[in-house]
């Protein structure tokens, strides 16, 4: 059975990329599922050489990952909600004035490979993409073209 996006994937997601940066603005974890769950943008920030420091530099070096992420955001805002919701109730993430910050892992490292290929393509990216949220949030959404 394949699991494409599904709250088990999003979940895995964000305590992927939260652990990583330790704590994200809520506005910006609302974007790791738009970002994560687009087969070119994980593709992109999974690879080994993939070494991307802000969305600017994606913009100018992979512009068709940014192109349709306004669409993406919004196409994935309840699962975004729906996982972030999960995450707190779980004990992954806590909410730090007004930062979804880490706890801890829920799905460890040794039941990763169990999950499957997209998992282990999930958990490389996860360092690039925690990078790339750690930006003003204003200028994220500036920059990928989000309307509120």
């Amino acid at each position: 059975m394949k699991i494409y996006n599904n709250e088990l994937l999003g979940i895995f997601s964000l305590q992927e990329v939260l652990s990583i940066a330790s704590n994200i603005e809520i506005s910006n974890a609302m974007l790791i599922l738009p970002i994560i769950f687009h087969k070119k943008s994980l593709d992109y920030l999974a690879h080994k050489r993939t070494n991307t420091l802000s969305f600017q530099d994606l913009l100018l070096t992979k512009p068709e990952i940014i192109v349709s992420i306004n669409k993406r955001f919004y196409n994935f805002l309840p699962s975004s909600v729906n996982c972030v919701s999960l995450c707190l109730e779980n004990g992954i993430a806590e909410l730090e004035h007004g930062k979804l910050a880490f706890k801890n892992k829920l799905i460890l490292d040794n039941a990763i490979p169990f999950i499957g290929k997209r998992a282990v393509k999930i958990q490389a990216a996860s360092i690039n993409v925690a990078r790339l949220l750690l930006e003003e949030p204003h200028n994220i959404y500036d920059i990928c073209g989000v309307r509120l």
